[in-house]
């Protein structure tokens, strides 16, 4: 019989049945309190509606990959190298002892004698390279946040940190020293030598100190009953404390669909026993807005990613979360006013600063959706409180009078297609596609080429499609970012008759806002439901059927800049990208910040069409990204990208879309 399947060690040596009892008394203790503070939070988050309040978290569908890849492999976590590399440190040593200790448990509470034999030996050496490992982890955090000291590391209660590391360090080093206590007074069992290596190591160091057996049994008994009593407290401390987000992580990755923060849900306006609309007082919150409130461990990532902060605005995401969960927590009356007119959470300033870009969403570990708090609060602030930037009400009014936010007459809409021979649309005929040229599209010169050239292209490959003509007015976008949605409600409910009296299978347009809000925000209507699609995947698809043939060389060195709202909001990476690729000549540069971690060019959110005094021009930095590639020319397949960086940018740089240098190529 091979002896290593018996290898093992005596479990609970030296231990009175006295303290036995105690540590299951401990056990019963720390349950009762953990699930105390679990009903507590569930209370909190539900507003008290316990499970009605929880199931109004259900999603359509249930994102497991998240849920697994959070639980299992850390998430998000991992896009920061520096931070997966000490999280992770910590997350898979802490796992490896958690199995370590649930196998001693089932080793001496069960018939079930599994902590022997080989996995005796493999658990034995994982658990004590996983607690180096947590006191590496835990020795880099704490350098991090306590002695560097960036910024976005900052904290509203920085002892709740604190307790985490002093905890994971607390269990870690008695627990590595009631080991080597263990091996000593057992004789130094040799093997133990191999896969026990720090125990051993501290049980060499102990035999030195010239103790009694008597002594060393007496240090252990201590020692194991701290340890004990720490690691029930641990247990009991998880809802209470930031070691809560080992069980939000997962549980928020769970229940958040990727993309979904930018879409905002309809307001009933014919509620007569509505007396305010939008984010005013915690009654107010949702269900998964309070479940984010209570999920934030102040990682800062989304600080580090907001293009608004970095450019100097007052906007700063992670204290959007941090001020109105404080406050959450340190108010018991629900009825208590975020708008409180002697301290209000939030400035005006501070989220009109916000550009809806989704990055903040995009690099939270912990799946916090801000952009759905920051619009509820701005719907506030608009409805509510008549708080809207000069520059935003005007552009609304311009746009109610003449369809568009510039204010040019309604008449001049369709002036783009001057010389072209375009299909528009009819009742009673069908289409393959309805080409929504836009705002842009229409009285932007820069746009009015992307279209030209788009139409072209659709031509040329005998696509079935029409355009609206003079009949297209401004699908609102701007107006709802700017936080009037009964103004955005009037602009869609017109815009969704009018789109109901003609027959198509998808609506394609060259604009991602545009997109956006016909697609996604439209469909929350009744009868406005879509399927739009943007220029850049039916021409890749037009690509792949060979119905477009690239053929002149076009020979450029480029980079393509990733709209927020196609690619972070909708998850459309490649098909810019394969478009790109099919031209003959073309070399492409990506950018370090590039898909899902581009850089916004700081028009979204209505910011387009407003200027707040702080900071600079976001475009700037993400001109700067251009310039570090080596490239004078930059694509991209956005309005608002397209118009943002032609105005910011220096004569000897040049911006175009994607379908204009095809064209070039294909044409």
């Amino acid at each position: 019989m091979d002896q290593t399947l018996t290898f093992s060690r005596e479990i609970m040596w030296g231990i009175p049945t006295s303290l036995r009892y105690l540590m299951y008394l401990l056990f019963i203790l720390a349950v009762i309190i953990f699930v105390r503070g679990l009903l507590s939070k569930i209370n909190l988050v539900t507003n008290s509606q316990g499970w009605d309040g929880l199931k109004k978290l259900s999603p359509t569908n249930m994102q497991w990959g998240g849920f697994l890849k959070t639980l299992l492999l850390q998430g998000k976590v991992t896009r920061r190298k520096d931070v997966a590399l000490f999280h992770g440190l910590i997350f898979f040593g802490f796992l490896i002892l958690w199995i370590a200790t649930d196998l001693v448990a089932i080793h001496y509470d069960t018939p079930f004698k599994v902590f022997q034999g080989t996995t005796y030996i493999v658990i034995s050496f994982l658990a004590d390279l996983a607690a180096i490992a947590i006191l590496v982890g835990v020795g880099i955090a704490y350098y991090r946040r306590y002695i560097k000291k960036p910024d976005y590391l900052s904290s509203t209660k920085p002892a709740r940190e604190k307790y985490m590391y002093a905890m994971l360090f607390n269990l870690v080093v008695v627990g590595l020293v009631i080991e080597g206590i263990r091996i000593l007074g057992t004789g130094m069992p040799i093997n133990e030598r191999i896969w026990s290596p720090i125990g051993w190591g501290l049980a060499s160091l102990f035999g030195t100190f010239g103790l009694s057996s008597e002594s060393w049994a007496l240090a252990y008994q201590v020692l194991w009953t701290i340890h004990v009593a720490a690691t029930m407290f641990f247990i009991a401390s998880i809802p209470y404390t930031k070691f809560f987000h080992l069980i939000l992580a997962p549980f928020n990755a769970l229940l958040t669909p990727p993309m979904r923060s930018a879409i905002l849900s309809p307001m009933d306006f014919e509620d007569e026993e509505q007396e305010t609309f939008g984010l005013g007082k915690l009654s107010e919150l949702s269900v998964k807005n309070r479940l984010d409130l209570i999920s934030c461990v102040e990682c800062g990532r989304c600080t580090l990613a907001c293009p608004a902060h970095g450019a100097g605005k007052d906007l700063n995401p992670k204290t959007i979360i941090t001020k109105l969960r404080d406050f959450m927590e340190g108010v018991k009356d629900e009825d208590g006013e975020i708008w409180n007119e002697s301290a209000p959470i939030y400035s005006a300033n501070e989220l009109d600063a916000c550009t809806t870009c989704g990055a903040c969403v995009e690099e939270c570990p912990l799946s916090i959706e801000h952009i759905n708090i920051v619009m509820e609060a701005k719907r506030y602030k608009v409805l509510t409180l008549g708080d809207i930037p000069a520059a935003a009400a005007d552009a609304t009014n311009k746009t109610k009078i003449n369809n568009n936010p510039w204010g040019i007459t309604h008449d001049d809409r369709f002036k783009w297609s001057e010389g072209m021979d375009l299909p528009k649309i009819k009742a009673g005929q069908e289409y393959d596609y309805l080409y929504f040229v836009g705002c842009a599209g229409s009285h932007d010169d820069a746009n009015k080429k992307v279209v030209r050239d788009t139409l072209s292209l659709l031509q040329s490959a005998g696509v079935n499609f029409a355009v609206l003509g003079p009949e297209e007015s401004c699908c609102g976008d701007p107006v709802r970012r700017f936080g009037d949605e009964y103004s955005f409600f009037e602009i869609a409910m017109n815009n969704i008759e009018k789109l109901n009296q003609y027959k198509f299978s998808k609506i394609i347009t060259h604009c991602p806002h545009c997109m956006h809000t016909l697609g996604k925000e439209y469909s929350k209507f009744d009868n406005g439901k879509y399927e739009v699609i943007h220029h850049t995947e039916l021409i890749s698809e037009l690509l792949d059927q060979n119905r477009i043939t690239p053929k002149k060389e076009i020979n450029e060195k480029v980079t393509f800049h990733d709209p927020c709202y196609l690619g972070r909001h909708h998850n459309q990476y490649s098909a810019p990208r394969k478009i790109l690729d099919a031209v003959p000549g073309l070399t492409t540069v990506e950018m370090e910040r590039s898909k899902d971690q581009s850089l916004c060019c700081g028009m979204g959110g209505g910011n387009m069409w407003y200027e707040l005094p702080e900071g600079e021009n976001l475009a700037l930095n993400r001109i700067k990204d251009v310039e570090s590639c080596g490239v004078n020319k930059v694509f991209t397949a956005c309005s608002y990208c397209m118009i943002n960086i032609n105005s910011s940018k220096e004569e000897s740089l040049e911006v175009e879309d994607v379908a204009s240098v095809l064209a070039r190529s294909a044409l």
